[in-house]
């Protein structure tokens, strides 16, 4: 199976759950470990929460772009936005674990194989999470 599907979302938190549903979706044709799927249903809830928050200012005007790119091996989704985007290469995690927020970033890199920060051709800011699909036999 190889699929691509592209999401344009409205920047308002009430839509955060599109692209997970969207995942969830997906997921139940793979078979795979579900753990996996909610890793990654976490992450890009996490990356569009940023996109929209402080990528496009919440301004429901300016969108947020999702790319799923799905293969029997790994999902691949791309969350683009019109923000300037941060200094990644010099990012670097809080001390403060028990911060109300702040932690997506962390929780993206735990639950996903890969995690870039990159500009796009066009110029919006981007963020690239990978997650390889653990067999459904392989789950806990």
């Amino acid at each position: 199976m190889s699929a691509r599907i592209v999401l344009k979302l409205p920047s308002q938190m009430d839509y955060l759950g599109v692209p997970d549903a969207v995942l969830m979706e997906i997921g139940s044709d793979l078979e795979c470990c579900k753990r996996s799927l909610e890793e990654l249903g976490t992450s890009v809830i996490e990356a569009c929460t940023n996109a929209m928050e402080h990528g496009n200012q919440l301004d429901e005007e300016t969108p947020i772009e999702v790319i799923f790119e799905v293969d029997d091996l790994e999902i691949t989704i791309t969350v683009l936005d019109r923000g300037p985007g941060f200094d990644f290469a010099m990012w670097e995690p809080s001390n403060e674990l028990m911060r109300e927020r702040g932690r997506g970033i962390l929780i993206m890199r735990e639950f996903c194989d890969s995690v870039n920060f990159l500009r796009h051709e066009d110029g919006r800011f981007m963020i690239v999470l990978v997650k390889k699909l653990e067999p459904a036999d392989d789950c806990d």
